[in-house]
């Protein structure tokens, strides 16, 4: 069971790349947009092998347990009812990672459960593209607008435009260079997961008495904070000791990942670590490795260690493989629940949050881990159920 989730939640990006998710503005103009915006498969290298059985997925679909409706009933409790009228624009950068497309599938989710209108768009990594949008979802009549910014700086203009219309914008996994922000939530704090990564390796390289190893650095767009913010933290450590960083931006996406790390071995027969921004380009990476041989277990002379980011079900089963040796578990459900929660208990009462940014803590994974059931990546957002952490999460955040 454990792996037809983690199945179901990499099939999400597909799912979202070829389909819109209407709500906000009936036929209005956002519906086009989401419409012509949401039309690209995603990448195969993303599934994983194996096919989920269809008598397997059926019971997916089952009643909730006893538990589980309990845990609906929890939620039911903090948000019942109090999105009935509202409508809810969801802007999304893009779906190249899984770890977007749950937090986009979990905050869409809680969003209607609450009875709210959700649209929910793909910009595609076009800032043109979200600008238009987010003028769709302004006219539409929305209330809220969640912006995962294609470019942080480019999307401002685009903030203090719904502002000065009376729409609020909260930073989804973003943050966003403009005042009239509301508040942000973002994965962690994107420096601090940066530093974990990379402390990591630079611990191991002790251990083995390497001086001075070479660390690629498989990227994603640099022009977005939790990029660039995540450079920024393994910046800091390579610094402080010693580590020669050879980084390579892939813009998020597999095959740009295999083709970089293919260079970087060609280039570095001696290359001693790797460190992935996102999950979303681990396939790459191993594909890399596997064509230069460097398929060993840790250890190894043809094993080259490696840091993850965000522990979703592809980087539970690079963990799994032994070619990941550490992820940086980053929980969109955690993030999606505390942005849920400061729209209601907050902007919906006019508590001005002053653009606060909120990061989601961390937690470091390793191969013994990815059994456990409340990883984020054995969750499956089509269920009728939700995830078990809600509560906790909403208890946990955002408390004035």
């Amino acid at each position: 069971m454990r792996n037809l989730k983690r199945f179901m939640a990499c099939l999400l990006a597909a799912t979202m790349m070829c389909t819109s998710l209407v709500g906000c503005g009936g036929g209005s103009s956002s519906d086009t947009a989401a419409e012509d915006t949401t039309k690209e498969e995603a990448p195969a290298e993303e599934a994983p092998a194996e096919e989920a059985p269809a008598e397997d997925t059926a019971e997916e679909a089952e009643a909730p347990s006893e538990e589980d409706s309990g845990i609906n009933a929890e939620v039911e409790a903090l948000i019942g009812g109090k999105g009935d009228g509202m409508k809810v624009g969801i802007a999304v950068s893009d779906l190249s990672s899984t770890y977007i497309v749950a937090a986009a599938e979990y905050a869409k989710k809680l969003f209607e459960f609450s009875g709210a209108e959700v649209t929910l768009v793909n910009a595609e990594q076009n800032a043109n593209t979200q600008a238009s949008q987010v003028d769709d979802f302004i006219s539409a009549g929305c209330n809220v607008i969640l912006l995962h910014a294609a470019d942080s700086d480019a999307l401002a203009a685009s903030v203090d435009k719904a502002t000065e219309a009376g729409v609020k914008v909260v930073g989804f996994n973003k943050e966003i260079s403009s005042d009239n922000l509301t508040f942000a939530v973002v994965s962690s704090d994107n420096v601090a997961t940066g530093a974990s990564a990379a402390q990591w390796l630079a611990d191991k390289a002790k251990e083995e008495n390497v001086e001075n190893p070479k660390i690629a650095v498989i990227q994603g767009t640099m022009t977005q904070s939790d990029a660039y913010l995540r450079q920024d933290g393994i910046n800091e450590v390579a610094e402080k000791e010693g580590l020669v960083l050879l980084e390579e931006p892939c813009e998020w996406l597999s095959d740009k990942a295999e083709s970089a790390m293919s260079d970087v071995l060609t280039a570095n027969p001696d290359l001693f670590g790797v460190i992935t921004h996102c999950d979303s380009m681990d396939q790459g990476v191993i594909s890399a490795l596997r064509q230069n041989g460097l398929d060993g277990a840790a250890g190894s002379d043809n094993h080259v260690y490696w840091s993850g980011i965000d522990g979703d079900a592809t980087g539970l089963e690079s963990l799994d493989s032994g070619f990941m040796d550490v992820a940086v578990e980053q929980n969109p459900m955690a993030l999606s629940t505390v942005i849920v929660k400061g729209v209601f208990e907050y902007l919906m009462n006019d508590v001005d949050l002053e653009g606060e940014i909120i990061p989601i803590e961390t937690k470091v994974l390793t191969a013994a881990d990815t059994a456990d059931e409340t990883r984020w990546a054995s969750y499956n957002t089509d269920s009728d159920t939700l995830w078990a952490g809600t509560v906790e999460a909403w208890e946990h955040y955002l408390n004035k």
